[in-house]
């Protein structure tokens, strides 16, 4: 993989000790094997905000549903074909609904959990889910969980997304920035957060917007962004959101460069409002999950054929949530990671993680070194690529050349 590096001073603080062994891996693609699953069945499960006032996506509960699905009828896990079974619990965006969904997960015994994303009480979860020795692979991690050691992000999630926004936004030439967000306890201090990185790469993070939920009339906040004179606007807002504060800006013939996270932008959003959102940058360790982005990424093509085959008409392609990706990412990851074991139990899952290397992601991200340490924060990430995606007027395009975070973060 070709990867764009930046000609600033490089800065990696690494976490953990290095993989002992090797386990044979075998390349999990769809041709691995055409028997569908007859092993014995193993539960996996996801945690996520399906339903919530912040950060609602209704659309992750049933991807990963169709992707454990569809990965079943191509064999399933491990060498004995063992079938995997999706338990996914709604968090509703509350932080005691986080916990009880760890409980949740405990109690159903699941052998891991993938995807899963708690971000008012990411620690309480940590905590239930490492005493119970429960594995989590492609998480949204935070970078607050105190005990990472079976923690196995496959990128470095949000935070490596905006800085992709902040490299993106410098090679535009646009140097300040308003950071508009959610108006959480949470959010409170996040632009002190990512002032320091947003700085090395060259931009200032000059404003901090905070909307509130429930707000309907958006012009306050477009005011509000107005005044700090900005030639650059990153949002860190929900879909929801971002399509009401777009919509006020055109009304007012308010016009900036936009960025964010794929899941920010609706298609729908980016085309209706194309006098302000042509050019919008949209950042993420994976490239942008569109039918223009197949010929380079050709993966996509199974991803939108396993949403179309669950029949829900929310993963309809023409439908289809950029959030929907990352259930079947990291489902991929978990069944290729497997490929070459035998026997699948949380031990057996956590052995085989603490040892792979350069597990094959099908040229949708760099090669998984699940046992490799992370940097900075980022505790156990050893993916700190980031693919740029711009918004083109008709079509979401991802730069084939990723960018390498990691000299951005102390």
């Amino acid at each position: 993989m070709s990867i764009r590096r930046k000609t600033a001073s490089r800065a990696v603080f690494v976490v953990a000790g290095a993989a002992l062994c090797l386990l044979p891996l075998q390349s999990a693609s769809a041709s691995v094997r055409s028997a569908a699953a007859a092993g014995p069945i193993v539960k996996i499960g996801m945690i996520a905000p399906i339903t919530s006032p912040t950060a609602a996506n209704p659309d992750q509960g049933e991807a990963f549903k169709a992707a454990v699905a569809a990965f079943n009828k191509r064999g399933g896990l491990g060498t004995g074909g063992s079938k995997m079974q999706a338990v996914v619990c709604d968090t509703k965006g509350d932080a005691t609904g986080e916990v009880n969904c760890a409980r949740k997960l405990v109690d159903e015994r699941v052998v891991a959990t993938v995807n899963d994303l708690a971000y008012n009480n990411p620690a309480g979860v940590q905590e239930v889910l490492a005493a119970a020795g429960i594995p989590r692979i492609g998480l949204g991690s935070t970078g607050t969980e105190s005990d990472t050691t079976l923690n196995f992000p496959l990128s470095t999630g949000i935070v490596g997304a905006y800085q992709g926004d902040a490299v993106g936004f410098k090679d535009k030439g646009k140097t300040k920035v308003v950071l508009v967000r959610t108006d959480a306890a949470t959010g409170g201090g996040f632009k002190a957060f990512i002032s320091p990185p947003f700085k090395a790469a060259g931009v200032d993070v000059v404003g901090d917007v905070a909307i509130a939920t429930g707000s309907t009339d958006y012009a306050p906040y477009v005011a509000e962004i107005q005044r700090s004179n900005p030639d650059a606007v990153l949002l860190a807002i929900d879909d929801t959101s971002a399509a009401q504060l777009i919509a006020a800006m055109q009304q007012l013939n308010y016009k900036v460069l936009l960025g964010g996270h794929p899941g920010t932008f609706t298609l729908e959003t980016l085309r209706k409002f194309k006098d302000n959102t042509k050019g919008t940058l949209l950042a993420e360790s994976f490239p942008y999950p569109s039918q223009s982005n197949v010929k380079n990424f050709p993966a996509l093509e199974q991803f939108f054929a396993d949403m179309k085959a669950s029949g829900k008409s929310i993963l309809d392609p023409k439908k289809l949530q950029p959030t929907s990706f990352y259930p079947w990412m990291s489902t991929l990851a978990f069944v290729n990671v497997l490929a070459g074991a035998d026997n699948v139990t949380k031990e057996s899952v956590v052995e085989v993680l603490k040892t792979a290397k350069n597990v094959d992601l099908e040229g949708l991200a760099a090669p998984w070194t699940p046992s490799a340490p992370g940097f900075s924060f980022f505790g156990s990430v050893s993916n700190h690529f980031v693919y740029i995606s711009h918004f083109d007027g008709k079509n979401v395009v991802t730069d084939t050349k990723p960018i390498d975070v990691t000299e951005y973060f102390k």
